[in-house]
Parts: C-alpha cells; sequence; structure tokens
C-alpha cells in the first residue's frame, strides 16, 4: 500500500465537505479569501463530511443489506501491510457499490451546500450573525443589507431607491458622479473593480456650492466607473413613500416630491 492511494482514499472521504463548500460559496455572495489555505480548506471541509458521512452510513446501515466495516477502512487509510492488502482486494467484491454510494454521497453534498446558502439567504441568518456572514462585503453595502446588521439602526426593508455619489480624480480634475444603482464588480480577490451607475450626471468638486445648472447630464443610460479612478463612495438609502396631500402639514409639502403620472 502506497502513500498515493492513501491521499486519494482521504480526499474521497473529504470530497463531500468540499462540494458541500463549493456550492455553497458558488455566489456573488462569495470571493476568495486570501487568508484562507489548503490547511483551512480541510478544516473547514471535515465537519460537513463526517455530518453527510454519518448520516449516509445510518441511512445504509438501517434501510439495506449493506454495511461498513470500519475495521477494514481503518487498514485501508493507514496502510498496514498485510492487513491492508487484504482490504483493498475485497473491494472488488464491492465495488459497484462504494461507487454508486459515493456517486450519491456527492451530488447530495452539493445540493445540500445550495439549499443551506438558500436557507441561511431566506431566514436573513447573514444579516443577523456574523457567522453566516458572506465574504463579498461590497453586496451588503451596495445592496443596503448592511442596514439589518444588529449594530446598524435602519431597516433594508425600507429602502425603496439608492442613490451613490462616486468622487473621481479625472484629467486632474476631481469630479463628483451621481446616480441610482444599477450594480456593481469585484475581482476576484474581493476587490471592487467598478461601479455601475444608471441616469448619471456629474459636476466639479471646486462647485461645492452647485445649483441644478452646475450638474451635466451625461447622454447615457448607464455609466460604469473603474475603482482606479475612485477616490470614495457615498450611498444614499432613500425611502420614499406614497402619501396624501390632506394629511401633510404645510412645511411638509414644502419638502415634499410630486411625481407626475
Amino acid at each position: 500500500m502506497n502513500i498515493a492511494f492513501t491521499t486519494v482514499l482521504l480526499f474521497i472521504i473529504l470530497a463531500p465537505g468540499f462540494l458541500a463548500r463549493i456550492a455553497y460559496n458558488s455566489s456573488k455572495l462569495s470571493v476568495a479569501d486570501s487568508n484562507r489555505n489548503l490547511v483551512n480548506e480541510l478544516t473547514w471541509s471535515i465537519i460537513p463530511a463526517l455530518t453527510l458521512h454519518i448520516i449516509f452510513v445510518a441511512i445504509i446501515q438501517n434501510a439495506s443489506r449493506y454495511s461498513v466495516d470500519f475495521v477494514q477502512l481503518g487498514n485501508l487509510v493507514l496502510g498496514t501491510s498485510q492487513k491492508a492488502d487484504a482490504s483493498f482486494a475485497q473491494l472488488n467484491d464491492y465495488k459497484y457499490a462504494i461507487f454508486f454510494y459515493n456517486l450519491i454521497l456527492f451530488k447530495t453534498s452539493f445540493v445540500a451546500g445550495y439549499l443551506l446558502r438558500k436557507m441561511v439567504r431566506f431566514f436573513k441568518l447573514d444579516r443577523k450573525f456574523r457567522y453566516f456572514r458572506f465574504s463579498n462585503k461590497w453586496h451588503y453595502i451596495f445592496s443596503g443589507e448592511c442596514l439589518d446588521f444588529p449594530d446598524v439602526p435602519d431597516e433594508y426593508e425600507e429602502i425603496t431607491n439608492k442613490i451613490i455619489n462616486v468622487l473621481c480624480k479625472v484629467n486632474g480634475r476631481t469630479v463628483l458622479y451621481t446616480g441610482e444603482y444599477f450594480n456593481y464588480y469585484v475581482d476576484g480577490k474581493g476587490d471592487l473593480e467598478a461601479v455601475h451607475l444608471k441616469y448619471p450626471i456629474r459636476r466639479y468638486l471646486e462647485n461645492d456650492k452647485a445649483e441644478d445648472e452646475d450638474y451635466y447630464v451625461i447622454s447615457s443610460r448607464y455609466l460604469m466607473i473603474p475603482n482606479s479612478d475612485i477616490i470614495n463612495i457615498n450611498f444614499k438609502y432613500i425611502n420614499f413613500e406614497e402619501v396624501d396631500e390632506a394629511e401633510l402639514s404645510e412645511e411638509e409639502k414644502d419638502n415634499a416630491i410630486q411625481l407626475s403620472e
């Protein structure tokens, strides 16, 4: 018995954990974590792998004529000479059962990871508890879901619109771009690549007390600003509420926004 076979066997045993983690992190909510290495991945894969194996072994031993011989499995993993050879010889008798066991387990692991991510999102566990929070911090900022974090007093459900001010350096001048949020893009490391605005306008920052005429309406419905030009970003989470004019005070009428039909 050689080390290569033992390594492959250990990989097969831990594979359900890897697959569950891949499915759980296979969305825009997750980005690569530079602080993680192979040891971290192995550690985080052991618990889901063992959990899934325990469930499947319990099902097999109670609902089928098959059972798992842990003594034989231990001999294969440890690679002890004569015992390992005898255990390896018995694999041929159950090769199809072992193959389908792992095939079904791998598929179930991937589905379980996917469903777990959906459950975390459905019950908003990632907003309520830091432990469940996904690695893409920009998602929570641009979507406004960060308002549901325990230490933030506002609520995400109150948002009806998002306005973004992006301060940029363009040709040596400081320009402020304003528009509705449309999208954002991150690279493989989770760093912001670009901001995508809708109905953009701009003005130069030196016109700090600018009137409406100081804003230039960009003749484009969408504008993408690369992160290399961005100095900082300001987010405005807005809550528009339709009310009856008769219920407003004079001051509220002056501050109200009327939308024509």
